[in-house]
């Protein structure tokens, strides 16, 4: 969080983090996704911790395969 605060636009960033939690966080809560890995969003195939897990339990999600995965995606 300080690392946030002292950025230009860190209303901005905080406003996004909480609008996100606030969208998906109820998802995870309705659906139990934190026990149940098929509701789990970030674990469907094709996602980049399904490309690490595959690699090996505990492996590091890349930035690249982040990035592929959300090209689309704008803030």
């Amino acid at each position: 969080m300080p690392k946030i605060v002292a950025l230009d636009d860190a209303q901005h960033i905080i406003d996004i983090i909480n609008e996100t939690a606030q969208k998906y966080g109820q998802y995870y809560q309705q659906h139990d996704a934190w026990n149940h890995e098929a509701d789990n969003l970030t674990h469907r195939p094709g996602t980049p911790w399904s490309i690490a897990h595959a690699k090996g339990q505990n492996t590091l999600l890349s930035d690249d395969d982040i990035l592929k995965y959300h090209v689309l995606e704008r803030l």
